[in-house]
């Protein structure tokens, strides 16, 4: 009956597919039940230390570095760690975007310029250009401070004019 109905390349498919099953940006629940569902429809009975590994190697790399510190005799438990470290990350990097110590002027669009930092022979690094430099055959030249930007909407200073903060334009 499988001779029949089943195509001779699916069982290779499935072990391609669970070879290559990693966590993506799935969570770690789903990621799981999802080895789990394609483990048994490849019929693999392997050993459990083995089967730890594969979860292991399918997870996303930030969390499979904290996981691995641990000692676990049980896939469910490794399962459990990890979804603790995935919400612990999950929380921290919220924290992060919304309550981190930068101020508003780092966050806003002028971002502070990079220093010159002397290499070995005392002059510029290499990877840090002047403005001047990195603006040329551009036209343009972007102002080396914020106040001397000027918006064409309101002609203040100050911001350019997606910022503006008068409603009302300018009609000629």
């Amino acid at each position: 009956m499988r001779r029949r109905f089943i195509p001779t390349h699916y069982h290779r498919e499935l072990f391609n597919k669970l070879q290559n099953l990693t966590q993506g940006n799935r969570s770690v629940e789903d990621y799981y039940k999802e080895m789990e569902v394609a483990m048994i429809r490849a019929n693999i009975d392997e050993d459990q230390e083995a089967t730890m590994a594969r979860f292991l190697a399918g997870l996303d790399p930030n969390i499979a570095a904290i996981v691995e510190l641990q000692h676990y005799v049980e896939i469910e438990d490794m399962v459990h760690m990890s979804m603790k470290v995935e919400r612990q990350i999950k929380k921290k990097g919220t924290t992060r975007a919304y309550g981190g110590s930068t101020t508003k002027w780092e966050q806003g669009p002028y971002k502070p310029k990079p220093t010159f930092s002397p290499n070995e022979n005392g002059g510029p690094s290499r990877n840090v250009k002047p403005i001047a430099e990195t603006n040329k055959g551009k036209g343009t030249t972007m102002p080396a401070r914020s106040r001397d930007v000027q918006c064409f909407k309101c002609l203040g200073r100050g911001h350019i004019a997606s910022q503006c903060p008068n409603c009302n334009t300018m009609l000629l």
